[in-house]
């Protein structure tokens, strides 16, 4: 018997809707959050800084932090999602910056834990499954871009178009592949749902250069491009364990082992590089 039997989900009791709105309410909220907090850059750093401060509020949004340890009973995933998920409630609709920024951290943390437990591990026997789930999570954030988005962001939305109408229309890729996150103006870091979908799909990583700035307050010598080299998987001790060799511009392009979190968390404060 597998470590991960545990998470397993009968076939016949996987709803991908239901996994797949989850999955597009998360991200939306992170989405919404991160463009209203990229309007007042000082105000939004400030902001995250005094909530990292908070010893209480880890900077990490990854289950082994969040939840603490590694592939704990689901139970307790369960009850730290119901309580995400309460907070979010509490912060919705947010009343100022601050509200903005605890609940962009809130969704992004839920998000983590369920694309881990509810959606890779629990299908993990079934991959038709996982990639209708991301299929139409893919379908869902693009009918809230389409919709949802012009009607809180007019400005940047009129933006869009304008800039789609005089740019080379992209080639068709697989419903998997996250969108382009090279925008007009300031660069801005990788959304929720897209490091979601890297993480998901790392092949999709492949021949792309970041640009990695760790938050303020964040000790770390990783500052700078970044590329991802290789992936792979394997089993260990009854664990699917993740290895990513990413080859690191702040160490003269060094290539160093990471584990799944840990380019997450390199995702999280990256942008494309150009």
């Amino acid at each position: 018997m597998s470590g991960l039997d545990k998470y397993k989900v009968p076939r016949e009791q996987v709803d991908v809707e239901a996994l797949a709105q989850e999955l597009a309410r998360y991200n939306q909220i992170c989405a919404e959050d991160a463009e209203f907090l990229d309007y007042d850059h000082a105000a939004r750093d400030r902001i995250t800084a005094e909530l990292y401060a908070n010893p209480d509020c880890k900077p990490s949004a990854f289950p082994h932090d969040t939840v603490g340890g590694a592939d704990e009973p689901l139970e307790k995933y369960d009850a730290y999602l119901a309580q995400v998920n309460a907070a979010i409630a509490d912060l919705t609709p947010p009343k100022s910056l601050e509200d903005r920024v605890a609940r962009n951290h809130l969704a992004f943390a839920g998000l983590m834990v369920f694309i881990k437990y509810k959606v890779e591990y629990a299908l993990l026997d079934y991959h038709d499954l996982r990639v209708k789930v991301m299929k139409r999570y893919t379908e869902l954030t693009r009918i809230w871009i389409d919709n949802e988005y012009p009607r809180l962001f007019p400005d940047r939305a009129a933006k869009r178009k304008q800039n789609s109408a005089v740019s080379t229309p992209p080639t068709r890729g697989s419903p998997l592949t996250p969108p382009s996150t090279r925008h007009s103006g300031r660069p801005k870091a990788i959304p929720a749902g897209e490091v979601a979908q890297y993480l998901m799909n790392p092949s999709t990583m492949l021949g792309k250069r970041f640009l990695h700035t760790p938050p303020r307050g964040e000790v770390q010598d990783y500052k700078g491009e970044w590329t991802m080299e290789s992936y792979s998987t394997r089993m260990r001790e009854e664990r699917v364990e993740h290895e990513f060799q990413v080859l690191l511009g702040a160490m003269d392009e060094a290539s160093l082992p990471m584990d799944r979190e840990e380019v997450g968390f390199l995702l999280k404060h990256s942008t494309l590089a150009a």
